[in-house]
């Protein structure tokens, strides 16, 4: 069939049509594959100027090696980890107790707000900041070698058993047990515990320590049953962003469960009970509150901060 000159003619603007839409297309795909390559740049860029170093990745405290945590919250950008509560790492501890055994530590706090009384002089620091927990029981000790809670947490070996104390040959087996690269990071914490039997001892009591154990508030608030009123220093701490994600209160205490060796068991805590001169508090095996005889051997589940 042969083409007159009209059909020719729109043969060819057709086929102009078709070259142009083609070019129009290839040109508008080159325009959004520029754009992607710009937007890319630029996310790169507020990455690196929210939380430090080379990466495109969002942070991560699941997936972030220590030096990066650590150098992120030191130069005040630990909010970026604020989602991250409750995610988890491994770490391994050494020593002879410990034999290199692996163990899972969980961002339990990021919050460190003045209205919630961080950063009050009578305050503790145990709860503000950058907390980082052990998820669950690590190995078993008592809290004292006679059953007395005189002296409070200052004074009893528990503390020596995790810090290194001045004077004290064989102190901070825990403390001395964590990653060396960890320990670089981990600061000194203002601890502030509750006192025993008020008709000897009225004043809480003050330390600074690397490592320590939660108190009461911070793992609990009061519920409607159940309530605490035996720590004295209840109101110089707050609930950790963790426990108060979980809902955890003196009436809903699941969530506050330890495990050794795969076994609900009960852990300590730091503040003296103080209608006794033997008691500490404790975490039982339902997540509830209790006290126990200072002699007796249960969990310990320590806490520290980044900084």
């Amino acid at each position: 069939m042969k083409l007159n000159n009209k059909g020719f003619a729109i043969s060819t603007i057709m086929y102009m049509i078709l070259v142009l839409a083609i070019i129009l297309i290839v040109l508008v795909l080159s325009i959004l594959t520029s754009r992607q390559i710009m937007l890319d740049s630029v996310k790169k860029d507020v990455l690196s100027n929210i939380y430090g170093s080379n990466s495109n990745e969002t942070p991560s405290f699941a997936d972030d090696p220590w030096p990066t945590i650590i150098a992120n919250v030191r130069a005040g950008k630990a909010d970026v980890y604020k989602g991250n509560i409750g995610e988890e790492k491994e770490i391994v501890l050494n020593g002879e107790e410990f034999n290199n055994q692996s163990f899972t530590v969980r961002l339990a706090n990021v919050s460190n707000n003045e209205e919630d009384g961080c950063g009050g002089e009578d305050f503790s620091e145990t709860a503000c900041g950058f907390v980082i927990e052990f998820v669950d029981i690590i190995t078993t000790h008592n809290m004292n070698s006679t059953a007395t809670n005189v002296g409070g947490w200052p004074a009893s070996a528990m503390r020596e058993y995790l810090n290194v104390i001045d004077g004290k040959a064989g102190s901070g087996t825990i403390y001395n047990a964590l990653p060396e690269e960890l320990k670089k990071g981990i600061k000194d914490t203002k601890v502030i515990s509750g006192h025993g039997n008020t008709s000897t001892e009225t004043t809480n009591f003050e330390t600074t320590d690397k490592i320590y154990l939660l108190s009461p508030h911070e793992v609990w608030e009061n519920g409607s049953s159940n309530t605490i009123s035996n720590d004295t220093a209840w109101e110089n701490t707050r609930q950790l962003d963790y426990y108060k994600g979980q809902n955890v209160t003196t009436s809903s205490y699941g969530g506050a469960i330890k495990y050794y060796n795969d076994v609900a068991t009960r852990w300590w805590l730091r503040s003296a009970r103080s209608n006794y001169a033997h008691f500490f508090g404790n975490v039982i095996t339902t997540g509830s509150y209790d006290t126990s005889n200072a002699i007796n051997t249960n969990g310990v589940a320590p806490a520290f901060r980044i900084g």
